[in-house]
This record gives structure tokens, C-alpha cells and sequence, in this order.
């Protein structure tokens, strides 16, 4: 690439970050939540078509079309005041702008990294309230470097915090996640085919999953010694999209972008294999929660490549699709393989 191509790819990069960073500033403006407890998806959706590559109408055209949903944040009166204690408000979503005021001020005094290496081991066992949007979207707020959505998202992952029960002690060890999803999903077909979670949202389910039977016996059965962090969430992120790739299943792909987002976490994250194991969990009710069942698929369906599944989803009003799409083009841009390609066809065929 010559110096005056490069020049001109840096400086699109550089005007698309301002508007990202532009847009980011007038999404503060809106709650973290919509209807009965839906998490929006407008920061993390931008987030995403920046990552994509897409122009800044394709971004206000998202913009206008998402927001109509939201409704502006109900700010205290005098301003939200910050807590000297962050970690007691967690699980409280009528907290979420103290939390948000205490993180701001945590960043301004100390930094990202420091916060972020505060927060994100105190986090991580509660991964599964907003149906791992908090995961999600600090991923995308640190992508993103922007201080204002940073603190916001730690303080979303924060309000919506909620640990799962532990699984008991497994009796068995298997290796590898793929054939962990699916033995809990073996099962969960033996013990109790026509179960299924009845709550409306997906981490009410995940709860009503920690409690069956499948859950308890397998939900800890990852082997987990001798892998090192980084092989493990590598891992589970292929088997996460290897299932959203084969079933387009809702709640799997909640699972495909919440394991990617870990990925992106995974600095902060503790390096001890056992302090993950509250990520596998919710992972293993998530899955127990999807009742997945693989795809119909039509043999003429067109096998977009890279550079189409990038045009369409930044011209997409779809937030699920964009994210997943994001998602496994970082992916492969970091860890090539072909499963992050056969998500991101499934996204864009749904």
C-alpha cells in the first residue's frame, strides 16, 4: 500500500471514530433499557458498524431507526451522585446511574485499564443477568474508547449483575466445548425432553435452566486444567458459533457474541482456569435455555463472502445481525477459521 492510500484509509478510520464517538455521546442519552427489561442495543449496535466499516449515513439511519424504542434516561433531579463503595449496588438496576456516575469518576481519576481491572473480576460471576449484555457491551465500550459509554456499560454489566447457582462437583471431565454443549444437551433429552424454560427474558430462563438436572451434573464438567485462559475462551467461542452457525438460535447467539466479548476482556479477566468457571456456567444454562435445533438449510442458499456479509450488514436495521456479523469478522480477523464465516451467513440469511 503506497503512502497516500495509507494516509487516506487512516484518516476514514480516524472521521468514522468521530462520528462513532459523536453518536455514542447522544446515545448516553437514552436508558439501558427498553420495554420490560429488553437491554438496548444502540451503543453496542454503533459500535459494531464502525467496526464493519460503515459510512456515517448508514450510522444515522441506525440511529434514528433504533432510538424510536428508547425513551430518554430518568436522571436523578440533582444529578446522580457517585458511591464510594461501587460493588454493594450490583444486582440493582434502580442503581444503574449512581453506578454509572461512581464509574465516570473512577476513569476520570484512574484511567481505563485500572477500572477495568477492578471491575471486570467482580463482574465476572454474574455474567448471565441481561442475557450477557453487560459483557457485551463493555467489549464494544472499550472498542470503542469512548469514557463516557465505557462507564456506562461497566455500569449497565453492574446493575444487571446476577450470579447463577453453582453446579455441583462434576463427576466426569470432558474435554473440549464443543463436546461439552453437547453432552449437556444429551442430556438434558434423556432426563426431560419436553422441558423447556417458560420465563419471557432470556436470563430468567438461564436461571430456570440452573436448576434442572443437566445443569447441575454438567454445567462444571469443562476440563479445565492445563488450559491456559486465552485456549479456553478461544475454544468456546468457536464452539458458540459452530452451534449459532448450525441452529440460528436466538439465545446461541447471545452465547456466540458474549464469548467473543470475553475475548476482548480477557486481559482483566482473572487467570486462574477456576475463576472463569462462573462464564461456563451461564454458557451451560444459556444452551440448556436454547432448546437449539439445527437449521432446515436451502441448498441454493448464495455463501456470501466477506466483503458482501460486511455491505449488508452495515446497511442492515437489524442490532442482533450487525452484532453477530461484528463479531465473527473480529473473529477472524484475530483467530482465522471458517466457523466465524458460517455464523455470519447464518445472521444475515435469518
Amino acid at each position: 500500500m503506497n503512502t497516500a492510500v495509507l494516509d487516506s484509509t487512516v484518516s476514514a478510520v480516524a472521521d468514522r471514530r468521530a462520528v462513532l464517538h459523536r453518536l455514542l455521546d447522544e446515545a448516553l442519552a437514552y436508558g439501558p433499557e427498553h420495554g420490560q427489561g429488553m437491554a438496548s442495543h444502540l451503543p453496542m449496535a454503533l459500535a459494531a458498524l464502525d467496526g464493519l466499516g460503515a459510512h456515517e449515513a448508514q450510522m444515522r439511519s441506525f440511529f434514528a431507526h433504533y432510538a424510536r424504542r428508547l425513551e430518554p434516561v430518568a436522571a436523578p433531579k440533582h444529578g446522580a451522585q457517585p458511591v464510594d463503595d461501587w460493588k454493594r449496588l450490583r444486582g440493582r438496576i434502580e442503581g444503574y446511574e449512581a453506578l454509572r456516575a461512581s464509574f465516570a469518576r473512577a476513569l476520570a481519576r484512574e484511567g481505563a485499564d485500572a477500572v477495568l481491572r477492578d471491575a471486570v473480576p467482580a463482574l465476572v460471576d454474574g455474567v448471565s443477568g441481561g442475557a450477557f449484555h453487560g459483557p457485551i457491551r463493555v467489549a464494544h465500550a472499550v472498542e470503542s474508547e469512548h469514557e463516557g459509554e465505557l462507564a456506562a456499560a461497566l455500569a449497565y454489566w453492574a446493575a444487571r449483575w446476577e450470579p447463577l447457582p453453582p453446579p455441583v462437583a462434576a463427576t466426569v471431565r470432558i474435554v473440549g466445548a464443543t463436546a461439552w454443549l453437547d453432552a449437556i444437551d444429551a442430556r438434558r433429552i434423556a432426563s426431560d425432553p419436553d422441558w423447556r424454560a417458560s420465563a419471557p427474558l432470556i436470563s430468567a430462563r438461564m436461571q430456570q435452566a440452573a436448576l434442572t438436572p443437566p445443569y447441575l451434573e454438567l454445567a462444571g464438567a469443562l476440563a479445565l486444567d492445563a488450559v491456559p485462559p486465552a485456549a479456553l475462551l478461544l475454544d468456546l467461542a468457536k464452539a458458540c458459533a459452530a452451534r449459532y452457525a448450525a441452529t440460528g438460535n436466538f439465545t446461541v447467539l447471545h452465547m456466540a457474541t458474549a464469548s467473543r466479548a470475553l475475548r476482548v476482556l480477557a486481559r482483566w479477566l482473572p487467570t486462574n482456569p477456576g475463576a472463569l468457571a462462573p462464564l461456563l456456567h451461564a454458557v451451560a444454562a444459556a444452551n440448556l435455555a436454547a432448546r437449539a435445533a439445527p437449521l432446515q438449510r436451502d441448498a441454493s442458499e448464495m455463501a456470501f463472502g466477506w466483503d458482501e456479509l460486511r455491505r449488508r450488514a452495515c446497511a442492515s436495521d437489524d442490532d442482533h445481525a450487525i452484532k453477530l456479523v461484528h463479531a465473527a469478522a473480529m473473529q477472524q480477523a484475530g483467530s482465522p477459521d471458517a466457523v466465524w464465516l458460517e455464523a455470519a451467513r447464518t445472521a444475515l440469511r435469518g
